[in-house]
């Protein structure tokens, strides 16, 4: 029941052809429904500098909602991330954002010159035939940079 009540929530169409006793269907949709993900939250003592720190580094735009306490971060393709006020900096093990770019070792020597802690510089990780280098932000954020080989494909299924 929970499933059909969160399917209701985000997909109307479906909602009604179960109104009109459609369920399977319905319910054959909602088995392969994948969840993606869409949203990525950095918690931060600071938004505006993080906010700067990625504008300067990657060129991302920001909604400042409000201004301080929580910012959008608009990369330019969805999932879009956030940026939210926080009395702690953020500490211990924390999650890995990946992000593509062409160059990892210049981009993480920019954000070294920022203030970030190089994790370890471009290196091969075979399995994925790709290449990838890693950086620590200033507020503890752990930033992936991966190798573009030119087979991303934005929306595509994984």
């Amino acid at each position: 029941m929970f499933a059909r009540a969160v399917v209701r929530v985000f997909d109307a169409n479906r909602w009604f052809a179960d109104r009109k006793g459609l369920v399977s269907e319905y319910c054959r949709d909602v088995t392969e429904r994948v969840n993606p993900v869409i949203f990525v939250d950095f918690p931060t003592t600071d938004p505006e500098a993080m906010s700067n720190f990625y504008a300067t580094l990657f060129g991302w735009t920001f909604n400042r909602r409000p201004a301080g306490e929580f910012h959008e971060v608009l990369p330019g393709v969805k999932p879009n991330l956030g940026i939210h006020r926080s009395d702690t900096a953020m500490s211990g093990a924390v999650p890995r954002v990946y992000v593509m770019v062409d160059d990892p070792p210049t981009f993480l020597t920019n954000a070294v010159a920022m203030g970030a802690t190089v994790l370890w510089e471009e290196k091969e990780w075979p399995e994925f035939g790709a290449r990838y280098a890693a950086f620590r932000d200033p507020w503890g954020a752990e930033i992936c940079l991966w190798r573009d080989k030119g087979t991303y494909k934005p929306g595509s299924k994984s």
